[in-house]
């Protein structure tokens, strides 16, 4: 083992290279569902809808979990419980967010290239899209608003149709049924936060369960450590 005093900056190194490299990772597997499974015929916008690439969490997380756990080896065992899973705490919302955050980015690339503007130009309308629609734009406008529209337009026109369309659904289902729109408008957006909740959910039990399985590899290595010396 290392020297003492230099155990707690390894520790940080082995943890921060860890969530560096999921969050590339996470963010790789969005790039190629953006690209590439999502864009199917047919199929394509069945997966988008119900996020299935993010069963990648499942593995994302277990590595994360299980990788910080191991790497309090290096802390002492007189560590605190809270300050060893702090970087856990921190780390499960930037992994679990870089998948959208990579999506975001193609989309504001995608409007730009239909539209033939700036990428700025396509960052402002896809902001004005997102305040009108949310009431709050970048990422967390983003965020939101994906929970309701999977399938994101692309060029100025469908930008605006879709929420033309989307309004004149919840008008004909108003008509026809008697029931406010904002009912409606909820059950459509509870829908899908009650997809992105699951995954979420599953994030952050497959990341505890596996940052104790971790933490348990660790403390063995203590024990050992210890009786060798003994």
């Amino acid at each position: 083992m290392p020297p003492v005093r230099s155990r707690p900056l390894l520790y940080l190194v082995c943890s921060l290279a860890l969530i560096i490299t999921l969050v590339l990772a996470k963010g790789g597997i969005a790039w190629v569902s953006e690209s590439y499974i999502y864009s199917l015929p047919m199929i394509g916008g069945l997966f988008k809808s119900l996020e299935v690439l993010e069963l990648s969490n499942i593995i994302i997380f277990a590595l994360l979990g299980l990788g910080l756990g191991a790497a309090t080896v290096y802390l002492s065992h007189r560590t605190p419980i809270a300050l060893r899973g702090l970087l856990l705490v921190l780390a499960i919302p930037i992994v679990f967010s870089a998948s959208y955050w990579v999506r975001q980015t193609l989309w504001i690339q995608a409007v730009s290239e239909t539209a033939n503007i700036p990428h700025q130009q396509a960052v402002q309308l896809t902001n004005q899209v997102l305040r009108q629609e949310t009431g709050t734009a970048g990422f967390i406008g983003f965020f939101r608003y994906t929970t309701r529209v999977p399938l994101l337009p692309t060029s100025p026109s469908e930008l605006q149709q879709l929420a033309e369309d989307e309004r004149w659904l919840r008008s004909e289902l108003t008509r026809f049924s008697g029931v406010e729109p904002g009912i409606f408008s909820m059950a459509f957006e509870s829908a899908g936060w009650g997809i992105r909740g699951f995954y979420m959910l599953l994030a952050l039990l497959t990341a505890v369960i596996y940052f104790v399985k971790g933490q348990t590899w660790a403390e063995a290595a203590r024990l050992r450590r210890a009786s060798r010396r003994s």
